[in-house]
């Protein structure tokens, strides 16, 4: 592959001292080289002109298209571009080889005969005309005819060169008039636009036309029909490619709030309250308004030209990069041109919020409206955010009906005008490090908007953002251990300076494939253009909810301090050595490796041994030097201690790993419960799934499969490690002398999960007693149960004292009966009324933790 690869840039750096001068390339290097130009973009041009003759389309006449798209074709051993349809002369070197006068049709022969490209656009800058005029030069028909008579096929290729940093406004100003809108550009706009944004520009090709096939499909039309159906096509394909790229044209946030008011089912909804509680229908409108102008972004270009410089600053200051998916990023752009995005992240860090806007800023695309909770629009930064494109809702908002008509209204009118949005699934920031399970709310929204006609469709796109360290994670830890949560406030700003002293590592952006709401309604056997009844949408939401969280934990990446803290908390003695530490990061590789999970660019080829130079190395050291781990040295034999006040800080990395590791820490337990002796299947599969139901709310499984089958391609894994023997019906520890620590330490990544569920479970004894009256106070006392049984010695993980955790296990208790709810007061439930069914309970537990 590298051969390929070099012979094709030798191909290109030969070509272009053949079709630039010096200058030329210099220029050429310096300007246009920089362009986002994707591989994947590469790929396909290269294999249409492989199959057949390309003629690139697009949309109006620049200089800078031309003289950008001359420079990429050449750069990448491309065919060059050999004739040009509706472009003035221009005296460089390639222009010279490249026919520009006489009949369409020599032109395009020519530039086949030379093994080259054709280019047409479609319209040409004119003063007083913003958008450009259509041009009298026609040369579809021709290619039309050549189509007809070619035995290859000849492909229109519509393609966006993009340097602005702006969509058209909706009603042009006089410098749009005079200059020229983004959509047809004059000379002067497009160099200056250009040179002022070359470093984010972008190349972006649409969706082939086989013009051969095109006229097969419409065999009665005559050449200037299909001409005329072609063109118009063509136009469709780049609108759809601009609005990916720029969203809707800019609505001022004024206009959008009176568009909004007028949304019919807002207004039934104002008038039903109206008559309800006796208020004048002027006044409810009133308080919506309000509510909408709370609610609503406010974006402004400007804002965020000066934002993306400070962003970067900060970003390099306290990060080491930002590694993206590439490859997913423009899977995911692409689907843009079909319908508008969703895009959905995991949320770790309020970092969130700025990363994904300012990654798709700076490589030249819209920055979607992004949902935050209304706790972030205090001064100043709720006004930066707004105008940053960032839109508030109140964390609950069941009571007040006019608040939920009016959001619902807004998001509603958001995807009717097809902006591209982002919502965090989750709610709020994971403490723990592990995905939480979705909040349905906005999923409802956006479903409801599509079902209720305002789109055809929309596209989720799952997001895993992980950090291999997060800026927050101190606070995390107090909260865990039963500290309340800080407002965020002016205060908590100008803590700042301490953050941006400090270094994390780097930021990963993953991106799974994007899920066209239309199709997955299709797979679900419900038909998008029919009424669906309520439980129908109730299990939509549900189901799509649940994919997206699925795609987010197959993207999340796997990070070094992930390793480095997962290997260290899942073991029970006092220490680790650096040999063990080192086997067990080979392991954790290794599973990473054959289920395909994405991998820190850093470890790749790596060394997992701490004490040897690299990001294992890296990891380690950044633990010891935030006093989380200590280090002993004996008979010249290095030893890790983790420190327990630190525990549950560390435990956040870990956490970023469990999804990936659940299944076979599920088997590993139920095998290990046993004894390691044979066991019958069912038996060992019975034990795995109590131990399903009970993490039921704490690790996103795989959609669409059954437990059956999860539960055996699990085994076959580890049998495929060495692990595990399967005898007929029974399944027993292999007999290798690493078999049986390889299979604690797999049961071992659980053991805070197992203790935490059991100090729940004792608790239910404070509340037989009438102790624990609510959730609250029931979480306190698991919590001082826990610190007992921690310094008794009788659970052995500091981090299974964990608030979230705990909150996990009462809604466990509530599913399964032990637990009730009336009126916010816990009482037991049927299943937990005997005190021999609470002490089963616990017993049921304490059986996986006896090893």
């Amino acid at each position: 592959m590298d051969t390929v690869l070099t012979q094709t840039g030798n191909q290109g750096q030969a070509s272009l001292k053949e079709e630039f001068g010096p200058i030329g390339r210099a220029l050429g290097a310096r300007y246009l080289d920089g362009v986002h130009f994707s591989p994947e973009t590469e790929d396909e041009l290269r294999s249409l002109h492989a199959k057949g003759f390309v003629v690139h389309v697009m949309r109006s006449t620049a200089w800078v298209n031309f003289l950008y798209l001359a420079w990429a074709m050449v750069r990448r051993a491309l065919p060059p571009v050999r004739g040009v349809v509706n472009l003035r002369p221009w005296f460089t070197r390639p222009w010279r080889q490249t026919k520009h006068r006489g009949d369409y049709a020599q032109r395009f022969e020519y530039a086949r005969q030379s093994g080259g490209s054709g280019l047409v656009f479609l319209r040409k800058t004119a003063l007083l005309h913003p958008s450009g005029k259509e041009t009298p030069e026609d040369p579809f028909p021709a290619l039309v005819a050549m189509a007809r008579q070619s035995e290859r096929p000849v492909f229109l290729v519509p393609e966006l060169f993009i340097w602005e940093k702006r969509t058209a406004r909706l009603k042009p100003n006089w410098v749009d008039i005079v200059f020229g809108s983004p959509e047809a550009p004059g000379f002067l706009h497009s160099m200056l636009a250009f040179f002022r944004n070359y470093k984010r520009a972008q190349f972006r090709v649409g969706e082939p036309i086989d013009l051969r096939r095109f006229v097969e499909l419409n065999p009665r039309d005559s050449d200037e029909v299909l001409a005329r159906k072609v063109r118009s096509t063509l136009h469709v394909h780049l609108a759809r490619e601009t609005r990916a790229v720029f969203g809707p044209p800019v609505k001022p946030a004024a206009r959008v709030i009176d568009e909004t008011l007028r949304d019919r089912q807002l207004r039934k909804v104002l008038d039903e309250h109206a008559a309800a509680t006796g208020r004048k229908q002027e006044s409810v409108i009133r308080e919506a308004r309000r509510n909408l102008e709370a609610i609503a972004a406010r974006p402004s270009p400007t804002t965020l030209a000066f934002i993306s410089p400070v962003l970067e600053w900060v970003f390099n200051r306290i990060y080491d990069g930002i590694e993206v998916d590439e490859a997913g990023l423009h899977r995911a752009l692409k689907a843009a041109g079909k319908a508008p995005l969703v895009l959905c992240p995991s949320h770790k860090s309020h970092v969130d919020y700025l990363v994904m806007s300012w990654i798709l800023w700076n490589r030249g695309f819209a920055v979607p409206l992004v949902a935050a909770g209304a706790n972030l629009s205090f001064w100043p930064l709720g006004t930066i955010f707004r105008r940053c494109g960032a839109f508030f809702l109140r964390r609950s908002f069941k009571d007040d009906k006019v608040y939920a008509a009016s959001f619902k209204a807004y998001v509603r009118k958001l995807v009717h005008d097809g902006t591209h949005q982002e919502f965090f699934p989750e709610g709020g920031r994971s403490r723990t490090g592990k995905l939480l399970t979705p909040k349905l709310g906005m999923f409802t929204w956006q479903v409801e908007s599509v079902l209720e006609g305002a789109r055809n469709d929309l596209h989720f796109v799952p997001v895993a953002i992980d950090y291999e360290k997060v800026v927050e994670s101190g606070s995390y830890s107090k909260e865990l251990a039963g500290g309340e949560k800080k407002p965020e406030d002016l205060k908590a700003l100008l803590s700042t300076p301490k953050v941006l002293a400090a270094r994390y590592g780097r930021i990963h952006l993953g991106f799974d494939e994007p899920i066209s709401l239309r199709e997955f309604m299709l797979a679900r056997g419900l038909n998008p253009d029919e009424p669906v009844t309520d439980e129908q949408k109730k299990g939509l939401v549900r189901a799509l909810g649940n994919r997206v969280m699925y795609g987010i934990s197959k993207v999340s990446t796997i990070t070094p301090h992930a390793l480095v803290s997962t290997a260290l908390l899942s073991h029970r003695r006092r220490g680790l050595t650096q040999r063990e530490m080192a086997d067990r990061i080979s392991i954790l590789r290794r599973i990473a490796l054959e289920d395909g999970s994405p991998v820190s660019v850093e470890l790749r080829n790596a060394p997992s041994n701490p004490e040897t130079m690299g990001p294992i190395q890296d990891a380690m050291r950044t633990f010891i030097a935030d006093e989380m781990v200590r280090t002993q040295e004996a008979r010249g034999e290095v030893i890790y201690q983790v420190e327990d006040s630190r525990r549950a800080e560390m435990s956040f990395y870990k956490n970023t790993l469990m999804n990936l590791m659940a299944a076979r820490s599920l088997v590993a337990n139920a095998l290990l419960a046993a004894g390691g002796a044979p066991s019958p299947y069912d038996a060992v599969k019975a034990r795995a799934l109590f131990l399903s139901r009970l993490f039921k709310v704490e690790f996103i499984y795989r959609v669409g499969t059954t437990f059956d089958t999860i539960f055996a391609e699990t085994v076959e894994r580890l049998v495929r490690m060495g692990l595990v023997l399967q005898e007929g019906d029974s399944l027993r520890l292999a007999p290798e002398p690493h078999a049986r620590p390889e299979l604690e330490f797999l049961a071992d990544l659980l053991r805070d999960y197992l203790e935490a569920y059991l100090l729940a479970a004792l608790t239910l004894q404070d509340v037989a007693n009438g102790v624990a009256e609510d959730r609250k106070a029931f979480i306190k006392l698991a919590l001082e149960t826990g610190r007992a049984e921690y310094h008794a010695g009788r659970i052995t993980a500091a981090e299974s004292l964990a608030k979230v955790t705990l909150e996990n296990a009462v809604a466990y208790l509530q599913d399964q009966k032990y637990l009730a709810e009336k009126d916010k007061k816990l009482q037991l439930g049927p299943s937990a009324e005997k005190p021999e069914a609470r002490k089963q309970l616990a017993d049921d537990i304490r059986e996986y933790l006896k090893r």
